[in-house]
């Protein structure tokens, strides 16, 4: 058998890198993009449903709106490949005793780390600086 010629070993090549460039091989190494933005949405979701329970005695209503949602892809750490952030703005209003309102407007940013381990987003205190 002959063996091929060196243009057609560098066509097979460039083949061979254009085949496994346009394959998804994030698979291999941890979800994509929108599978954890998703997660994180998830998150966001559920922290905005736990701050809106108030008790009713206490004459507040709490309405957190989510701001915005960032993630960030952390190549060099492939324990934690991805980081991100929830942004709220969380609105209160107090009704006082004599039948005036009181609002008050708070920002809220919130940091979290996607664990490859429990392939689960994990909260970061403003102890433990986020990665």
């Amino acid at each position: 058998m002959k063996a091929p010629s060196p243009s057609a070993t560098a066509t097979l090549l460039a083949l061979a890198g254009l085949t496994l460039a346009g394959c998804n091989l994030r698979g291999l190494s941890g979800p994509s993009r929108e599978e954890v933005l998703a997660q994180l949405q998830q998150e966001a979701d559920t922290m905005k449903k736990g701050g809106e329970q108030m008790n009713p005695k206490l004459r507040i209503k709490v309405v957190w709106n989510i701001d915005g949602i960032d993630v960030q892809e952390q190549p060099n750490d492939a324990a934690h490949p991805w980081k991100g952030t929830v942004r709220y703005k969380i609105v209160s209003t107090m009704h006082d005793a004599d039948g005036s309102e009181t609002n008050d407007l708070l920002r809220k940013d919130f940091t979290y780390v996607y664990d490859t381990a429990t392939k689960k987003w994990l909260f970061q205190s403003s102890v433990n600086a986020p990665k």
